[in-house]
């Protein structure tokens, strides 16, 4: 099998790399997202919104150290307490420590940090859906993961989104409708949708970036059986039978079949057989993504008010607000 290496989406601003060089060392994997990186449908232009990034390190404490020297300025009041309670608060909830609204030369930034290992686990199990949901999307990768595993664990999650959403979907659907629904597997519960996100933000993710869809998911879709694709009629077509069902299902991570509880088995298999059996286990499927995401947003919204202090926060807040509203008027 071919070495997973995640695909670039066009020339990387150089700005992306002076935000990295800004940064202790020890990031093992950057990457950047979001409506500041990639341009969204009915954007006049990124430098409007802020840049997004997630930085993945081995030690949260060791970086956060070295980070409270070079950057102090970057945290909240909860920079008194030191990097042990810092890295503590970070490896709750969606194991992430945002800084947000940080000036970077003519722009702003926001920045994550997580370590290797709840990153690996959010990859291949879906255990919160935050990092993961993010990797459903395409990003702007500063710095490629040199680990073969977690190269690996890049492609398992790909792999798991499209398998996921097949399950979703009916026996025929567009190639919009299928990233479409990719796109969203992330967002389903999240708390931030019902007032802090743009109402048409899936919409517009994957309107103005189906090119970059295309490229990020062709080799997965390549290798998916019980798929086919129509060249007349211009769309997917996929068996629904049980067989079709059971084969996606050893795809769809641990945490989602944990979460579900409407059936009597024992064991993942077991569950895995009762689900493929169960012409309607989307709805069950759907349920169970909605608790994970529902669970984890609503922790790491809460973490992020005292993270991002009041006042940034309130103001962070205040703009997802201001696009959430617009939304809704449209």
């Amino acid at each position: 099998m071919a070495k997973f290496i995640y695909p670039k989406f066009g020339p990387l601003n150089p700005i992306y790399q002076r935000v990295l060089n800004s940064f202790p060392g020890g990031v093992q994997m950057a990457f950047a997202y979001g409506s500041g990186v990639f341009k969204q449908q009915g954007q006049t232009d990124v430098k409007q919104n802020m840049m997004d990034f997630i930085f993945v390190v081995d030690s949260p404490y060791t970086w956060h150290q070295e980070n409270l020297k070079q950057n102090s300025h970057h945290y909240s009041s909860l920079k008194r307490f030191g990097p042990a309670v810092i890295s503590a608060i970070q490896e709750s909830s969606a194991g992430l420590y945002f800084n947000p609204m940080v000036p970077f030369e003519d722009r702003l930034i926001k920045y994550g940090v997580i370590s290797n290992r709840l990153m690996a686990g959010d990859l291949m199990h879906w255990q919160s859906l935050y990092v993961s949901g993010r990797l459903h999307k395409p990003v702007m990768m500063i710095k490629h993961p040199e680990d073969p595993a977690a190269n690996e664990a890049l492609k398992v999650n790909l792999r798991s989104a499209v398998h996921m959403s097949l399950l979703l979907l009916p026996d025929k659907f567009s190639e919009m409708e299928l990233f479409t629904k990719i796109a969203s597997l992330s967002y389903t519960g999240d708390i931030r949708m019902s007032f802090g996100e743009d109402q048409y933000k899936v919409n517009n993710i994957v309107n103005a970036s189906l090119d970059n869809f295309r490229i990020l998911y062709k080799p997965i879709l390549s290798d998916i059986a019980y798929l086919h694709w129509d060249n007349t009629k211009k769309c997917f077509e996929q068996e629904y039978s049980y067989s079709a069902r059971r084969y996606h299902l050893d795809f769809v991570p641990v945490t989602v079949l944990t979460k579900i509880t409407r059936y009597d088995v024992d064991t993942l298999d077991g569950m895995r057989n009762t689900l493929a059996k169960d012409t309607e286990c989307n709805i069950a499927l759907q349920e169970s993504l909605e608790e994970i995401v529902n669970n984890s947003s609503k922790k790491q919204s809460f973490k992020g008010i005292f993270t991002g202090g009041v006042f940034r926060s309130s103001k962070y807040g205040a703009s997802k607000f201001k696009k959430w509203l617009n939304s809704r008027n449209k």
